[in-house]
């Protein structure tokens, strides 16, 4: 996160992450970044200032992503009453997330496995985003017993590296969540 800053500034570091993320989503993690700055309606040198390299600013797309994701939860947490559909909202909203950054896993992946913080600060974030609402939902005793936030996490995972980002990718996903929803909840047919 990056330590505070004037409104001016912060309203173009803002700005730059927005349409950044936008671009990444777009062409993936080499996104350029002199269109990204121009988008932005800031110099090259407003946008390295903020970013001084790409990979502070693909940590950064990454990192806001991950704190939305959370966010999401904790609304999730607070509005939906039925525990396991407030789970496979989640999920839906963790395999777009996939889907449309599917080009940032390579650029991020040496960095996670080197335990950079920020790293290692969103990994916390999706575990406590999908922990909590699991808990919820083994807590109301809607879901089986003998599955955790990180298995989870690796099933949403392997849906959203599988679905491409269009519309058949997203019907692929939503077929997806309703098979993982299906073989988590207590009492289907999937379940031993």
């Amino acid at each position: 996160m990056p330590p505070p800053q004037r409104a001016d500034a912060r309203r173009n570091y803002e700005r730059i992450l927005a349409v950044a993320s936008e671009a990444v989503a777009e062409k993936g993690a080499d996104a350029s970044l002199d269109d990204i700055a121009k988008k932005a309606g800031v110099g090259p040198g407003t946008l390295y200032r903020h970013f001084p390299t790409r990979q502070h600013l693909l940590d950064a797309v990454f990192h806001d992503r991950i704190v939305r994701l959370r966010d999401e939860a904790a609304r999730l947490l607070d509005e939906e009453a039925d525990p396991v559909a407030a789970l496979a909202t989640w999920l839906r909203a963790f395999i777009k997330h996939l889907q449309r950054y599917r080009g940032l896993s390579d650029a991020l992946k040496a960095i996670y496995d080197h335990g950079d913080q920020l790293m290692i600060e969103s990994r916390d974030l999706l575990r406590w985003s999908v922990g909590e609402l699991l808990g919820r939902a083994r807590a109301a005793g809607r879901v089986r017993p003998d599955i955790d936030a990180s298995d989870l996490l690796r099933l949403g995972h392997g849906a959203g590296m599988v679905c491409e980002p269009d519309a058949a990718g997203d019907a692929r996903a939503e077929r997806f969540v309703s098979l993982l929803v299906d073989g988590l909840t207590v009492g289907s047919s999937t379940n031993p």
